[in-house]
């Protein structure tokens, strides 16, 4: 996008409106140091563009899309930028469009320059900022957690982007201060929303830590699903969805898995067990069952899975 390099970009014959501002082009960025770019452009055609391959900063780069969807990429994970998402990298991240190509759209961002922050030092915004050193240390570790890339209904960050883009556009007295206030608080949002998202991922690992306990412990039981989902204070309905949401498997498939899993171990166990034996402990209503049911998972019966381990051991 070199080509645009006024501050107020009227639609042109690429198809492109908005604002851009840049080193080359620092308008009232200039009186704002640690802001190095600042976008807000609407694509009324698609457009090719090299600086949009995926590109490093020195900065922490955030996009907000307001409309359209952008093919984009983190660290070589393909990733789908639609209405509402927002993404955040360190300046250590590689990204950007695949193929340099901008879609029809309305895409924002903003690259904010700390004093301090790489692989090996914390996040240090510099001193136009009035937030805590801890709370900066826990922005940066989430920010450089490349998992954290995509915030998804995201759409409250718009007004931010809004604000700014107006403080910028009208420079009327202290607007310097206005954006540094209001990117606080776009600071902060994000803070609390990528702890959300940390705190929703160990929540959900514990559900799962939890589920998979209970049935190990006793294997052999015919577990009843309505008696689970009361255990987690969940309805059937919600207890099923969320085991099928995070394993990829309703309830019960996902306790046959655990038995053929505890089948295996006792399997491979010297003291050598009948098949019968591992059937009736891990829980099968027959041999027939337990044969197909680990004929189905492993591709193979349990009969020829320990002759194979056998003779391989």
């Amino acid at each position: 996008m070199d080509n645009l390099n006024s501050n107020s970009i009227p639609k042109n014959s690429t198809g492109n409106s908005g604002v851009w501002w840049h080193e080359n082009n620092p308008g009232p960025l200039a009186n704002i140091p640690f802001i190095k770019q600042f976008g807000s452009m609407r694509f009324t055609k698609v457009q090719m563009d090299e600086n949009m391959r995926p590109h490093l900063n020195d900065g922490i780069e955030i996009h907000f899309v307001t409309s359209g969807k952008y093919d984009w990429v983190v660290e070589g994970n393909q990733i789908e930028l639609l209405p509402g998402n927002l993404s955040v990298t360190a300046p250590w991240h590689w990204n950007g469009s695949p193929n340099g190509k901008m879609d029809i759209g309305y895409i924002n961002w903003i690259i904010i320059k700390p004093q301090e922050f790489s692989q090996k030092k914390n996040l240090n915004l510099g001193n136009w900022t009035k937030l805590s050193k801890s709370i900066q240390e826990n922005l940066g570790n989430l920010i450089a957690d490349k998992s954290n890339a995509v915030l998804e209904k995201a759409k409250n960050f718009e007004k931010y982007f809004n604000d700014i883009r107006k403080e910028l556009a009208d420079q009327e007295v202290g607007f310097e201060i206005m954006v540094g206030n209001i990117l606080e608080n776009l600071l902060i949002d994000l803070y609390r929303q990528l702890s959300s998202i940390g705190q929703k991922s160990e929540e959900e690992t514990n559900f799962i830590d939890k589920f998979t306990k209970i049935v190990s412990e006793d294997i052999s039981k015919k577990w009843n699903i309505d008696d689970l989902a009361n255990q987690f204070g969940m309805g059937k309905t919600k207890f099923t969805y969320e085991v099928k949401r995070l394993t990829g498997y309703p309830p019960n498939s996902y306790i046959i898995n655990l038995k053929i899993e505890k089948a295996i171990e006792m399997i491979l166990n010297p003291k050598n067990k009948s098949m019968p034996d591992i059937a009736y402990s891990c829980g099968f209503s027959s041999l027939q069952h337990f044969t197909s049911s680990f004929l189905q998972r492993t591709g193979t019966t349990p009969g020829k899975y320990r002759n194979k381990e056998t003779k391989e051991n």
